[in-house]
């Protein structure tokens, strides 16, 4: 899938950008750029794609994407909903791997740090319960100048390389160009996902939205992401179905409708199998 080019706007003055987002609701378009991108999410839910990978993020997650992996975020249903007070709000920071130099970059001293940079071209997340030292320096970094900005970019880079619990998000690296066409169409695709993944889909529905026969959509979404759409959506399914299970306090079955099934084995089985455990072993986790 062809993802959308985005510039990221850095000050003249400045080597790499860092603001704080207080928006209704993350809803991004599909989207790559040459920088990293880190993000510490204070608030706000919703479902994470990076390269092939489907998850979802939580209050105060980390999330690290490497430079030209495509991406798309997207808030849970709730933010969207009329008159509500939900707010989702995040520090993001975006940097080029070689903001100071190629040569740095060589140095012995660095190759913890370009070796996680590397590696971050399939995105990582960093769960809240991980990663306390990197989210202050973080912080810090918002009210700092000059030299100290840089310094704290490096601190908090070499924290990240020790985190021991970290989730890469994509099964492979992509190569990304623009191309507003194929742009259009997986925005087009992955939205109408997002939005009724909870229901029933047919083929024929989502074909209509990619404006392409059935057949030919097939073929375009399983020579883009290497899996078929329902493959995709099953995984999106569990995603949702993993956040519900973490965060509310819902029976198995619940969450399987919650999430779109209709048969509680096929749920079951469809977990285990993604997931690598059992729905029940799954939440006793989280809430232990």
């Amino acid at each position: 899938m062809k993802p959308l080019f985005r510039k990221v706007q850095v000050m003249p003055t400045q080597s790499f950008s860092i603001r704080q987002d207080v928006v209704p609701y993350f809803y991004n378009h599909w989207h790559y750029h040459p920088e990293v991108e880190i993000v510490h999410v204070h608030e706000g839910t919703g479902m994470l794609l990076v390269g092939d990978g489907v998850s979802n993020y939580r209050e105060n997650d980390l999330i690290v994407i490497g430079a030209n992996a495509p991406h798309f975020f997207r808030s849970d249903d709730v933010y969207f909903e009329q008159g509500t007070a939900l707010l989702s709000k995040s520090t993001v920071i975006h940097f080029n791997p070689d903001f100071l130099g190629q040569t740095f970059l060589e140095m012995s001293e660095m190759k913890n740090v370009t070796d996680f940079l590397n590696r971050a071209r399939k995105g990582f997340l960093i769960r809240a319960e991980s990663g306390s030292e990197a989210k202050e320096l973080i912080a810090t970094m918002l009210q700092a100048t000059g030299l100290q900005r840089v310094i704290l970019l490096l601190k908090v880079l070499n924290h990240l390389t020790r985190v021991e619990s970290v989730l890469e998000l994509s099964k492979s690296e992509y190569t990304s160009s623009l191309d507003e066409v194929n742009t259009k169409r997986i925005d087009q695709i992955y939205s109408f996902s997002l939005n009724n993944f909870t229901r029933e889909i047919t083929l024929d529905e989502v074909s209509e939205v990619a404006n392409i026969s059935k057949n030919s959509f097939c073929r375009y979404f399983k020579t883009h992401t290497r899996k078929t759409y329902f493959q995709f959506l099953l995984e999106l399914r569990i995603g949702h179905a993993c956040k519900l299970l973490a965060e509310e306090h819902l029976s198995i079955s619940q969450v399987a409708f919650e999430s779109g099934f209709n048969n509680l084995s096929h749920f079951n089985r469809s977990f285990k199998a993604i997931m690598t455990m059992k729905p029940q072993a799954y939440q006793k986790l989280y809430r232990k």
